[in-house]
């Protein structure tokens, strides 16, 4: 054999050694949350002992590959129930799951959950090793602990916490209410549809004012849109850190411009009942990476 030949072998052997270690194997059920159930102990056990893992100083010691376990929620479950029965905390299912705050969980979701705690970084990066040191050296964890996921496209950070401007956003406390006077007259979730009588699903908050009430950010950010669009009427839409968007429709008047960087708490518009809209109100909307969430807010 050629050193050629030879040397080629090996290195179609490397890359594709390279690109399994970064494969993560597909999910397994959990179809209850008993503490008897063997794959919720076989899941409590590997976090357990990444979580030992993660936070030793050693080299030497390779973690419990990332996978996850799938488990759909049920009428009694609560976000903290499931953190408790799995062994799990706050950031992990936050970030994995992409939720917004506690109460984003609904029966009958399928949630992802990992063998080991942690945050995925929040961008989209490629699994080469240059990246891989770069986040190593930003995140001050050993490099060959960073699990790449290729259906997501993001590395899983092992033993790394959310900070405190994402735990804000979680509990509610990031949002405030973009109304001074409040009167919600459609809820989030389920609804009969104003126009229909259909049953449909209402992404957002209807708070019903008078035509022509001050309307405010929620948070800060930038503003990324503003002009009509279909059935929100009069819109404005409002990027915020972390891939949340603020949405405010049915606007008589606009009060900001596309690119403008605005203050939480400031003037950007005024209730309005453009669009497809039955009487004055703000349609407002919450979304992280184009996900809808629902609104909770919280006094600080």
């Amino acid at each position: 054999m050629s050193k050629t030949i030879f040397f080629l072998k090996w290195t179609v052997i490397w890359v594709s050694f390279t690109v399994v270690s970064h494969l993560v194997s597909a999910p397994i059920t959990l179809a209850n949350l008993e503490y008897s159930n063997p794959s919720l102990k076989n899941l409590r056990s590997e976090i357990k002992e990444n979580l030992r893992i993660s936070k030793s100083g050693s080299k030497k010691e390779i973690l419990i590959p990332l996978k996850y376990y799938e488990y759909k929620v049920q009428k009694e479950d609560n976000f903290f129930k499931i953190m408790a029965r799995t062994g799990m905390d706050l950031e992990t299912l936050s970030s994995v799951n992409e939720l917004s705050s506690p109460h984003d969980l609904s029966p009958g979701m399928v949630l992802e959950i990992p063998n080991m705690r942690g945050t995925f970084h929040p961008e989209e990066t490629s699994g080469d090793e240059k990246t891989k040191q770069t986040l190593a050296e930003k995140y001050k964890i050993d490099s060959h602990k960073l699990q790449y996921d290729v259906d997501r496209g993001k590395w899983f950070l092992p033993g790394i916490s959310m900070g405190k401007s994402e735990k804000s956003f979680f509990y509610g406390f990031g949002f405030q209410l973009p109304l001074t006077t409040v009167r919600i007259s459609s809820n989030f979730g389920k609804r009969l549809d104003p126009f229909t009588k259909k049953e449909t699903f209402h992404g957002g908050l209807d708070m019903a004012a008078k035509q022509g009430s001050d309307v405010f950010s929620s948070m800060e950010g930038e503003v990324s849109f503003v002009g009509s669009q279909g059935g929100y009427g009069n819109l404005i839409i409002i990027k915020h850190s972390m891939g949340y968007e603020t949405r405010y429709g049915h606007l008589l008047n606009f009060f900001v411009k596309q690119g403008e960087k605005v203050k939480k708490g400031q003037k950007i518009g005024e209730v309005g009942q453009t669009g497809r809209a039955t009487g004055p109100h703000l349609h407002f909307e919450i979304r992280r990476n184009s996900k809808r969430q629902r609104p909770i807010f919280h006094s600080h």
